[in-house]
């Protein structure tokens, strides 16, 4: 168990503070993608992975180029499906796509929420809420736009949580997908982008060598989320609020702010904002994500994403 904290604290240390790079959690758009597409078989992992792994680029902090970056998997997705050719291929970029920013499940979080958020999307508008329900001591010194991005990760990682009692299995889901994803999925990312990536970094072979490494990474990254939600409901909100001190701790230290805090009050201060968020989101988070799937079935259909 202290091994497996310590290699989560690394994983979520990588996570950015960004409403526009993160919208729905991984756990999320695991499920949704559960529910769409094929069943109970290879490709359905597949699926699952695939709609995941837009986030890839997220973790590549040292990149100048993270904005773009993300811009170009969540808006210039359909590269990705154009090339897939055999059947592994189509079923992770058939996740792939209905992760997207513009009509795919990202489209709900970030910009027009179906059953709550209509104006401008879900996990913003309940981010909104926490903040004004519970907001953070004014003596911390942090600015309203950088507790907006906390605040913004803490309601993801409580809808994340909450999607365990709809799917008590979606931990081991999340882990089976990064386990058996097909082999040839960070060479269709290749594929797909070589032309848009290669000026960020420096030619087609410093390219692929990058979306390699970043596939590899997310892929470890998704192992140890998912094996945090296979533990029961208490451990798993203490284990995501020990990763997220340590994240905060980080990101606060990039605007010079110093908590007066100890790590344990941190940890205390974030479970309680963690178990706050759940409360807020478990009225109507299973209605939206409900909402959400048939909203990208529906939109799959209609722009010929079938295989």
């Amino acid at each position: 168990m202290k091994t497996f904290i310590a290699l989560g604290v690394i994983l979520l240390t990588l996570v950015s503070f960004s409403s526009d790079a993160f919208s729905w959690g991984s756990a999320t758009h695991a499920y949704i993608d559960d529910h769409l597409g094929k069943k109970g078989n290879l490709k359905n992992m597949n699926e699952i992975y695939g709609g995941m792994s837009p986030d890839i680029f997220n973790y590549m902090f040292e990149s100048p180029y993270l904005q773009d970056l993300y811009s170009t998997t969540h808006y210039d997705f359909m590269e990705v499906w154009r090339a897939a050719r055999c059947e592994a291929g189509k079923s992770l970029s058939y996740g792939f796509v209905s992760h997207n920013d513009l009509w795919g499940a990202d489209s709900t979080a970030h910009h027009q929420g179906l059953t709550f958020g209509q104006d401008e999307g879900y996990v913003i508008a309940k981010t909104k809420i926490l903040l004004q329900l519970a907001p953070l001591p004014s003596d911390l010194g942090i600015p309203d736009d950088v507790a907006f991005e906390i605040y913004h990760n803490i309601v993801e990682a409580g809808v994340d949580i909450l999607v365990k009692r709809n799917d008590d299995m979606i931990g081991q889901k999340i882990m089976s997908s990064a386990l058996v994803r097909s082999p040839e999925f960070p060479l269709l990312l290749v594929k797909a982008y070589a032309d848009d990536l290669s000026p960020y970094f420096g030619g087609h072979v410093e390219e692929a060598k990058a979306i390699v490494s970043a596939e590899k990474e997310f892929r470890k990254i998704m192992i140890l989320y998912g094996y945090a939600l296979t533990q029961d409901e208490p451990v798993a909100i203490q284990l995501i609020s020990e990763q997220m001190a340590d994240l905060a701790e980080s990101f606060l230290d990039a605007y010079g702010i110093q908590l007066p805090l100890t790590k344990e009050e941190v940890i205390a201060l974030i479970n309680e904002l963690v178990q706050a968020s759940m409360s807020l989101c478990a009225p109507d988070y299973a209605q939206e994500i409900t909402a959400t799937t048939a909203f990208v079935r529906q939109n799959m259909k209609v722009h010929g994403i079938l295989y």
